[in-house]
């Protein structure tokens, strides 16, 4: 499979771009309906990825869920067991990433995302001995979704699993991310001032506003200057602007002074980024 390129994201041709939340809940519906059998979530960290899916499928940490949700830190073997108490559930695999790298996992995934209705799953090792209702292998039609930051191809294993699957790039805009953390971030100081930089931010992330509420809750009077550190990836431009942010300093002369001092960089160029 050739690939393609979106801004500097290595992609298959074959990926859906979704730029919106409504839109990506339209394809995780018809997942945990069972429309879609087979699908790869792509994304950046911190936009949310992995709450839309356990919300299209009512997966609640404190309780029972109907749905495998395994974590990129299961154990090949603790996965196989996943499998078979699941067996014909719904099934998440999040961090694909850590997954992609161990081939006693690709070996079950293989067969698992084929895409044929009932799926045969085997562990061909004594381990299944010490769990005496464990058989060796199993028959299962759950549909799988599997989740990562990052697409790649290791190996003609992981190749022959991307051939399968509907794989969605979810790319949301800094404003999209921005009004889906409104949904549920509580402190509006802190999402205002996020608000009023977005124009400026190249990456948004939802922990960012958690990052920011930590740091104003442990007392940290310039969180709004660390914060902009985080968001900002020009790293000048973020001095500047939280410098005008410190109440410590109350005219130019002091941030000029404090710029200089943090960064190596002349009067001038504090003026010149500052306009």
């Amino acid at each position: 499979m050739t690939a393609k390129t979106n801004n500097m994201i290595l992609l298959p041709d074959d990926a859906i771009v979704v730029t919106n939340y409504n839109d990506l809940d339209r394809y995780l519906d018809k997942f945990a309906e069972g429309s879609l059998d087979l699908v790869l979530l792509l994304g950046k960290p911190g936009i949310g990825k992995t709450e839309s899916v356990k919300q299209a499928l009512g997966i609640d940490d404190c309780r029972q869920s109907e749905t495998l949700y395994v974590e990129g830190h299961a154990q090949p073997f603790g996965l196989y067991q996943g499998l078979w108490r699941y067996r014909n559930n719904p099934v998440v695999l999040d961090d694909l990433d850590r997954l992609y790298a161990n081939p006693d996992h690709v070996r079950i995934l293989k067969p698992l995302c084929n895409t044929r209705r009932a799926k045969r799953i085997s562990w061909l090792s004594n381990a299944v001995t010490g769990v005496p209702e464990l058989p060796t292998e199993f028959t299962t039609t759950s549909n799988v979704m599997l989740i990562a930051n990052e697409w790649r191809s290791l190996n003609g294993n992981v190749r022959a699993l991307e051939d399968r699957m509907i794989i969605l790039w979810f790319k949301p805009t800094v404003e999209e991310i921005h009004r889906k953390t409104a949904e549920w971030f509580d402190e509006p100081e802190i999402y205002h001032f996020v608000g009023s930089y977005l124009s400026h931010i190249p990456q948004l992330s939802m922990r960012h506003y958690e990052r920011a509420k930590r740091l104003r809750n442990a007392g940290f009077l310039d969180w709004k200057k660390s914060l902009l550190q985080m968001m900002l990836s020009d790293r000048t431009v973020a001095v500047v602007v939280g410098l005008q942010l410190d109440p410590l300093l109350s005219n130019e002369t002091q941030r000029i002074k404090q710029f200089t001092a943090e960064t190596g960089l002349s009067r001038a160029t504090y003026f010149r980024v500052k306009a």
